[in-house]
């Protein structure tokens, strides 16, 4: 399949439909990730941002599975690098839609500031296995994070064959680690891909989303 002047697009779908996960470099403009990196970090400062937490029916903060703080985007925020950031969320759905038949239909979003050292352990996105839940369909990561270096960790550690429990197919787990620099996207399928996020030696900052069904 071709998208015409979408060579991003057709990298996606593609990658998506024949390896269940795909990173993007320079998904958006960098004064875009530059000016999304600025409002996670006044949302941090102005603790707007509260303590990830863990759990399905019943949800709790547990700083030894996951560290992260969040704050939940709405598609409707007239911040106009928001507006771009689900602009691009949605050309995305919509070739999920046409492409893959995936039928999702929201987009949810929220920041994500790692401080120096913390981690989330390794998880699935979708929660299917215990509640039924399966509205997750495509986990995505945007990294807002300037002049990373590889030494300042903070990867994310994505398992390619893991079982469904997250136990190991093969006798050697086979993974990637993916480093969060500024401008990377990076889309995997929610509900096949267990993955983590090692820790980091400076405050590490992104943009999570996830392309739901509807409830």
């Amino acid at each position: 399949m071709m998208f015409e002047n979408k060579p991003k697009l057709e990298l996606i779908i593609d990658n998506i439909a024949n390896c269940g996960y795909v990173v993007v470099e320079d998904f958006l403009p960098i004064n875009i990730v530059e000016n999304l990196n600025k409002l996670a970090k006044e949302h941090y400062v102005q603790n707007n941002m509260q303590a990830a937490k863990v759990g399905y029916k019943i949800k709790m903060q547990n700083s030894a599975i996951r560290g992260d703080s969040i704050f939940w985007l709405d598609e409707n925020n007239q911040n106009k690098d928001i507006q771009i950031y689900f602009k691009k969320m949605h050309e995305i759905k919509q070739a999920f839609n046409q492409y893959l038949f995936l039928n999702v239909h929201e987009i949810e979003a929220h920041f994500a500031c790692y401080s120096i050292g913390n981690f989330y352990q390794k998880h699935l996105d979708q929660f299917s296995q215990v509640s039924g839940n399966q509205n997750r369909q495509i986990s995505s990561v945007l990294y807002l994070n300037k002049d990373w270096q590889a030494s300042n960790g903070g990867e994310l550690k994505l398992y390619l064959n893991e079982g469904e429990n997250g136990s190991e197919i093969e006798s050697k787990s086979k993974f990637i680690n993916i480093s969060p620099n500024a401008g990377r996207l990076v889309l995997f399928l929610s509900a096949q891909f267990w993955h983590e996020v090692l820790p980091a030696k400076v405050e590490r900052l992104s943009l999570t989303g996830w392309f739901r069904t509807r409830n």
